[in-house]
């Protein structure tokens, strides 16, 4: 052996390091595909093809079905949906509070006002129907309804436009909101 090994020249060495290393190179990588493949066979259940026969009764492991194993998988997957539950109604509480926290001081101001009109709307009915039932007597013996409407906006004009803002920025808001789509 030893004569072998003395008669390869000196310049074949380098090759020879070379073709070594490769060689456990690729047993190292044949070695870990084979335990890869073992260990994934043993955790899906399946059988290697050397290791089946010819018994025509026989059934896959799959078959079996692992009541233990399968209660566990439906408690963890109930648990998930409580927690899935629970997060997503936090997402939504937070999106009415950044959809509260969205709203601006004009639209604010704008509540306000629209508040405010509608309630000084209500006091111009509320006198002029304890105040002037008279006058508006007058009104329906006298006049016709377009009459009786234009004579109402000519001495009450300041109720009349308060009462038309309101009913115009709620028709604006209603429209802008879209609430017939939700």
């Amino acid at each position: 052996m030893e004569d072998a090994i003395n008669s390869i020249p000196e310049e074949a060495w380098p090759l020879l390091d070379a073709l070594l290393l490769i060689t456990c190179v690729v047993t190292a990588l044949w070695l870990i595909w084979v335990i890869f493949v073992s260990w994934r066979r043993k955790a899906s259940n399946l059988t290697s093809v050397r290791g089946a026969s010819a018994n025509r009764r026989a059934s896959p492991d799959f078959l079996e079905v692992d009541e233990k194993a399968r209660k566990a998988a439906i408690a963890r997957g109930e648990a998930y949906d409580k927690v899935l539950d629970k997060r997503d109604a936090t997402e939504a509480a937070e999106a009415r509070r950044e959809l509260r926290r969205k709203e601006s001081m004009v639209s604010r101001a704008g509540r306000l006002i629209s508040f405010a009109m509608a309630l000084f709307s209500l006091a111009t009915m509320v006198s002029g129907t304890l105040f002037q039932v008279s006058v508006m007597g007058r009104y329906w013996e006298q006049y016709s309804a377009g009459e009786r409407l234009m004579a109402v906006i000519q001495e009450h004009p300041i109720g009349v436009a308060v009462t038309v803002a309101v009913i115009l920025f709620n028709i604006v808001t209603f429209v802008t909101n879209r609430k017939w789509e939700g």
